[in-house]
């Protein structure tokens, strides 16, 4: 019984054009309220540093979704 669907899957360490696109999606998807956050942070007078504590964790955030997906690729 086969119960793979049909869907194009990358080879394991290559992403294609859908994953790159999904990649992309997330990445605006997650990143826009986050960085919505950050800016509304210094428009009430937090200082840079914590504000920048935030976009480090951001783009933490962002790498290890990047890693997840090519990792996983089959």
């Amino acid at each position: 019984m086969n119960i793979m669907t049909k869907q194009k899957v990358s080879p394991r360490g290559k992403l294609n054009k859908a994953d790159l696109r999904k990649l992309g999606v997330n990445i605006l998807k997650f990143t826009a309220p986050a960085l919505a956050a950050f800016f509304g942070q210094l428009a009430l007078g937090v200082e840079w540093k914590p504000a920048l504590l935030f976009a480090s964790y951001i783009f933490y955030a962002l790498l290890q979704d990047f890693l997840s997906k090519l990792n996983t690729a089959v």
